[in-house]
């Protein structure tokens, strides 16, 4: 049973009770619709930053491998889900313009696109389960500026902003085809948008530890903004997604390969999470680790840099478990 399911049986037992309508009940049928939109947008700005969270093309359960002794790095659940998931990203990012010891400025522009078939169960008989098919376009576009404080340390400033179109698909099965005309246009079988505003903040250091490179970077972003082109009265709402991180990468240089810098790199992250984002993620904050092996490629293409694989592994989130990546254009 999906996450979702608490949100969606509560919406529908609303409905229900809502024939005829009492003003409480319609109060809270208006509230439990609008948490429910304005967390498909917040979760969807969160999946679409690959600095939060990471999907793989391979995706596993830690503790099938090795005893965490308790820690919530995956269940049957949470890897199904991730394996539900596929987020897809176009990034851009312009040259820094300006002089080093003074302020720079840069442009990023990036298209994401979010899939998700999941299943969910409505029906009160176990075994029939319904799939919800999900789709989430962002458009995002970001102007960014950052100083350089001394020789360990930078701070980066950004104005961003996001477009957001959502929309669904649902098959009725014979035991839920009585919720069609309550559900359809409120929650299934819909769609709307939403604009976001996306100011960030973020500060970089840089060091060696036992004769290697390590970097601590703390980046705080906090979006806000409206749903719009509802179906629904019930859909509207002002979105609001806070994301705090704070990241820990260690770089360990390896023997030249064919004449090729290659290093392995070992990464620790926590993620806090406030606003709408906080029940579809199932926590106000998460951790993940990793680490990768990353090879320069330079002759390849003048845009791909470096190429790696990697194993991540994210704990304490409704989305918990390990995902073996793909590595693009990293640090190194």
């Amino acid at each position: 049973m999906n996450k979702l399911n608490g949100a969606v049986l509560l919406f529908v037992g609303l409905m229900l009770a809502s024939k005829p309508v009492s003003a409480n009940v319609d109060v809270t049928l208006d509230q439990s619709l609008s948490d429910i939109t304005k967390g498909n947008i917040a979760s969807a700005i969160v999946l679409s930053d690959a600095g939060l969270v990471t999907l793989g093309v391979v995706n596993f359960d830690p503790n099938n491998i090795i005893d965490l002794d308790g820690v919530d790095a995956g269940s049957a659940e949470s890897v199904q889900r991730r394996k539900e998931l596929n987020v897809y990203s176009i990034p851009w990012e312009s040259d820094w313009l300006g002089e080093p010891e003074s302020w720079q400025t840069a442009s990023f522009i990036k298209f994401s696109y979010i899939n998700s078939k999941q299943s969910i169960q409505i029906s009160e008989r176990e075994n029939q389960i319904d799939k919800l098919s999900e789709e989430s376009y962002l458009l995002f576009g970001e102007q960014r500026w950052k100083y350089q404080l001394n020789q360990d340390w930078w701070l980066q400033f950004g104005l961003g902003a996001h477009l957001v179109w959502y929309d669904n698909d649902f098959a009725y099965s014979d035991d839920t085809a009585e919720y069609r005309e309550l559900l359809d246009g409120n929650l299934f079988n819909t769609s709307f948008g939403a604009w976001m505003i996306d100011p960030s903040i973020q500060l970089h250091y840089q060091n060696t530890l036992w004769g290697n490179q390590w970097q601590y970077i703390s980046r705080f972003s906090y979006a806000f903004g409206d749903i719009i082109k509802t179906d629904s009265d019930f859909q509207s709402g002002s979105p609001n997604v806070g994301r705090f991180s704070n990241t820990f990468i260690y770089h360990y240089p390896l023997p030249e390969l064919m004449a090729y810098k290659n290093e392995m790199r070992f990464l620790f992250k926590r993620i806090d999470l406030s606003g709408d984002a906080v029940d579809t993620m199932g926590t106000s904050h998460y951790y993940e680790t990793g680490l990768g092996w990353i090879v320069e490629t330079p002759s390849l293409s003048s845009w791909l840099t470096n190429v790696g694989i990697g194993v991540t592994v994210n704990i304490d989130s409704a989305l918990s478990g390990g995902s073996v990546v793909l590595l693009f254009n990293e640090d190194i």
